[in-house]
């Protein structure tokens, strides 16, 4: 996979595939207050917790930091990054990838896969607009049936990019992508008010996954608050 091409310089990307056994190497190397976080999950959970924040870690190690401290969950699961930093996770089934970044570059970022694959059944009716039902329905009819994942995906990566930086929920019904074949989109945010009119967005469908990230970039979005994006889905 060609993860770095998803965000520009100097933010760092990680990934790591994994099988379907729940391997819990990286867990238990974690810090111990971030191991206590999911103590009494499952181990499934446990392990997909743990490779994410591996991921977190050696993305930070990639920009120079000395990673050994923790990274907790705020609200809604979003990661508390290091100051100076921000970044997301995300974990599907055989895949976790981790992002991080100087919040002089880059203010918020988000990022979110999942299998290439059709959303179940009516899901896609809960997460669409008008134009974007369209779009996925040209992309089926020419065989891309990952089509209605990819949506679901930008804007589950909108969603990680805009809570740090407000704090503030927003629905599928509240920002419409527009998803380009270059491998870019545009997120327009619908609600007000909104510190930025819209986030940029980069997309790929690889090895049986579709990957969609966003990002702002610190000179659109001077003065905010913030801090990192959850690996934590709304559904």
């Amino acid at each position: 996979m060609i993860v770095e091409k998803l965000f520009p310089a100097p933010a760092r990307v990680v990934f790591l595939r994994t099988d379907a056994n729940a391997d819990l190497t990286n867990y238990n190397d974690l810090h111990p207050a971030e191991r206590v976080v999911v103590s009494r999950a499952v181990d499934n959970r446990k392990g997909e917790f743990g490779d994410a924040r591996w991921c977190a870690h050696q993305a930070l190690r990639e920009l120079g930091m000395d990673s050994a401290s923790a990274i907790l969950k705020g609200e809604k699961g979003m990661p508390l990054w290091p100051e100076g930093y921000t970044g997301s996770l995300t974990h599907t089934d055989g895949l976790r990838i981790a992002v991080a970044a100087p919040t002089e570059a880059l203010r918020s970022v988000g990022i979110d896969a999942e299998p290439a694959q059709s959303l179940p059944e009516g899901v896609l009716d809960q997460i669409a607009r008008s134009p974007e039902r369209h779009w996925v329905d040209v992309q089926k009819a020419a065989g891309n049936d990952w089509a209605d994942r990819l949506l679901f995906c930008a804007k589950e990566a909108t969603y990680k990019a805009w809570f740090p930086i407000t704090m503030r929920w927003l629905g599928f019904e509240d920002a419409e992508i527009d998803i380009r074949p270059d491998g870019t989109f545009i997120a327009y945010l619908l609600v007000r008010p909104t510190p930025v009119p819209f986030i940029e967005g980069r997309w790929m469908v690889r090895t049986g996954y579709v990957c969609a990230a966003t990002f702002i970039r610190s000179s659109s979005a001077r003065g905010l608050e913030g801090g990192g994006a959850g690996d934590e889905h709304r559904r």
